[in-house]
């Protein structure tokens, strides 16, 4: 259900339902080689990130000799043993999913990126990109016209409906193992966290959010203080270097498992339940 500023035709749960079931589950259907778009600019949705036909750019996999000798020692090593813990987290995760909460901040968005690339086989899912994806093709605005973003949404809407937009959404990506989900900001109702917590609920702390009217500004004090029900808070920096941050979050859930070694083995049979059922832990 929408209530756009131009009027026109309200869309129908199940046309939300739909859509949604499109841009996550059907994306990742073996065989389909349709992905979830991902936007050139954080918080922004791009017609041509968005577009079947706009062009890959393919990056180097190996970093060239000539730059590697300019590199310090120190520096190094220090990304080698950065490298080394996420790949020890990815082992220890055994194919359990990591939600990341917190306040919108396109920095937050940056972590969750670089994060899941850290991690072997895990995929990025971004709610509120999905949000502004889903609110996009409902309003039915015209090819290449501005992508809308959250702010978009909080002002067109009431916050029930982004409330409900966000819950269909995040109950699409829970399906999958190996993935990192940022989630939605005003996620935290105990659905929500019932949710999220079949996997490790992360609230990093210290990023400054987007700004925004003064109805979300005053929601997201209540919203900051339930995100304290995350299983592993990181607190960091607000400017902190993005890496520095997912490094944070690398030794905060290293931490967090070698405490509560009795979960491994739970997520463990939750992912071999899944893959039992047809899903696969790759996709």
């Amino acid at each position: 259900r929408r209530r756009g500023s131009g009027g026109g035709a309200r869309a129908s749960r199940d046309d939300m339902t739909a859509l949604v079931l499109l841009l996550t589950g059907a994306s990742l259907a073996p065989g389909l080689q349709r992905p979830v778009p991902t936007p050139l600019l954080p918080g922004r949705w791009s017609a041509a990130a968005c577009s079947s036909r706009a062009p890959v750019v393919r990056c180097q996999e190996e970093i060239p000799a000539s730059a590697l000798e300019n590199i310090p020692p120190a520096a190094m090593a220090d990304a080698w043993m950065r490298d080394e813990k996420a790949r020890e987290l990815g082992e220890a995760l055994k194919g359990c999913s990591v939600y990341l909460v917190g306040l919108g901040s396109p920095k937050l968005e940056a972590v969750g990126r670089i994060f899941s690339r850290r991690l072997p086989k895990y995929r990025y899912y971004s709610v509120p990109e999905l949000m502004c994806s889903t609110y996009a093709t409902l309003s039915g605005g015209e090819e290449g016209a501005a992508a809308p973003m959250m702010s978009d949404l909080y002002e067109a809407e009431p916050m029930d409906d982004v409330t409900s937009l966000a819950r269909a959404i995040t109950d699409q990506v829970q399906q999958y193992t190996r993935a990192v989900v940022r989630s939605w900001e005003g996620s935290v109702s105990t659905s929500d966290f019932a949710v999220m917590q079949q996997g490790i609920v992360v609230r990093v702390v210290g990023m400054e959010p987007e700004p925004s009217s003064g109805a979300v500004e005053e929601a997201r004090e209540g919203w900051a203080e339930k995100h304290s029900a995350a299983d592993v808070t990181v607190s960091v920096e607000t400017e902190a270097p993005t890496d520095d941050i997912v490094f944070a979050v690398v030794k905060g859930l290293l931490e967090f498992i070698e405490k509560n070694p009795g979960k491994s083995d739970e997520w463990k049979s939750k992912a071999d339940a899944l893959q039992a059922e047809g899903w696969s832990v790759d996709n």
